[in-house]
C-alpha cells in the first residue's frame, strides 16, 4: 500500500510514521494522537527529540487542517501530554 500524504506530515514523519505502522490518515485517528507519541517516542526517543511541534502536525493531521489553526488552549493540552510520555519511555528504559 502506498503511503498517504498525510497534511502537515513532511517526509522524514511521514517515514517515521510509517516505521510505527501508521500510513493512513484513518490509522492515525484510530490510533489517536496520545498512542501514536507514545510509539514514535518509543522507536525515535533516543535518536531524536519528538517536539510539540511534532504533536502540533499529528493534531493538525488528525483533523485535516493546518497546526496553526489549533486553539490555544488544545495546544496547551498538547504541551501538558508530552512529559508525562517522556517519563514513561525514561521509566520503561531503566
Amino acid at each position: 500500500m502506498k503511503p498517504e500524504k498525510l497534511r502537515n506530515i513532511g517526509p522524514t514523519s511521514s517515514r517515521e510514521l510509517r516505521e510505527i505502522g501508521i500510513k493512513t490518515r484513518d490509522q492515525l485517528v484510530t490510533t489517536g494522537i496520545e498512542e501514536t507519541t507514545r510509539r514514535l517516542l518509543f522507536r525515535f526517543g533516543s535518536e531524536k527529540k519528538i517536539s510539540v511541534n511534532y504533536l502540533y502536525a499529528l493534531e493538525g493531521a488528525i483533523h485535516d487542517h493546518d497546526w496553526r489553526d489549533i486553539t490555544p488552549p488544545r495546544k496547551e493540552e498538547l504541551r501538558r501530554m508530552l512529559e508525562p510520555l517522556r517519563s514513561e519511555l525514561t521509566v520503561n528504559r531503566s
